[in-house]
């Protein structure tokens, strides 16, 4: 299990009536549950046939394919809402992990917790939690194989305001683990910074989306100065 996988695993919270993978590839963390005496049941579910197919086969080989109920299918569509409290959505796209939530009405009645990793479109994510009354409670940041991962741990709940900047890479005082922080600070800036320099080659220094971006760019060097506070 590579270091994203172990990070994700231990937002898990280990006691609760059950929990599913969407989207579970290889199943490793269904896995890693059922192995270590997850008291909950275990569902993992996916879109393709071949990845269930796969997890299945993985289930088997370490002895846990009847503690885990796999289901084939997109997203969370069969999965037993009074069955699950903890939804693990990792390893796709921040808009489509939006699209999966807002297909699933029943997460929007009841107390559960979602840890999402998403691998593009943090900010899109977030101001979907943000804005369908989610708070996100915890958030980790880590920087593995070249990679810079974004984590979330949320519940229903009012979220505080948040400030352009801070739907790119999260509140400073909810950022709890990793070691990532500094790197994704300093990586949206460089990649803001590319942006407004060709605007102002194109001549849009005196648009509104200009002005936007620069704003962005000041919040994000205030929060460079106080990452390693």
């Amino acid at each position: 299990m590579n270091r994203r996988l172990e990070m994700l695993y231990q937002l898990i919270p280990k006691k609760g009536c059950g929990m599913i993978d969407v989207g579970t590839d290889h199943a490793q963390i269904p896995i890693r549950l059922a192995e270590n005496a997850y008291r909950g049941k275990i569902f993992a579910s996916d879109i393709a046939e071949a990845p269930i197919r796969t997890a299945r086969i993985a289930a088997c080989e370490h002895g846990v394919e009847n503690q885990i109920r796999f289901l084939h299918c997109d997203g969370l569509a069969l999965c037993p809402s009074d069955e699950v409290d903890t939804i693990l959505i990792a390893g796709m796209g921040g808009d489509t992990i939006c699209g999966i939530l807002d297909r699933t009405e029943w997460i929007f009645s009841g107390d559960f917790l979602l840890v999402l990793q998403p691998m593009t479109h943090a900010d899109v994510l977030r101001y979907w939690l943000v804005h369908n009354e989610f708070a996100i409670s915890r958030e980790v940041v880590i920087a593995d194989a070249g990679h810079v991962y974004q984590m979330f741990c949320a519940r229903p709940g009012k979220a505080g305001r948040y400030r352009d900047s801070e739907y790119l890479a999260g509140k400073r005082d909810s950022v709890s683990l990793g070691d990532g922080r500094r790197l994704l600070l300093q990586w949206e800036r460089d990649r803001l910074q590319k942006k407004t320099m060709g605007m102002i080659i194109a001549g849009q220094q005196d648009s509104p989306a200009f002005q936007f971006y620069r704003n962005i760019l000041l919040e994000m060097e205030e929060d460079l100065k106080n990452a390693d506070r």
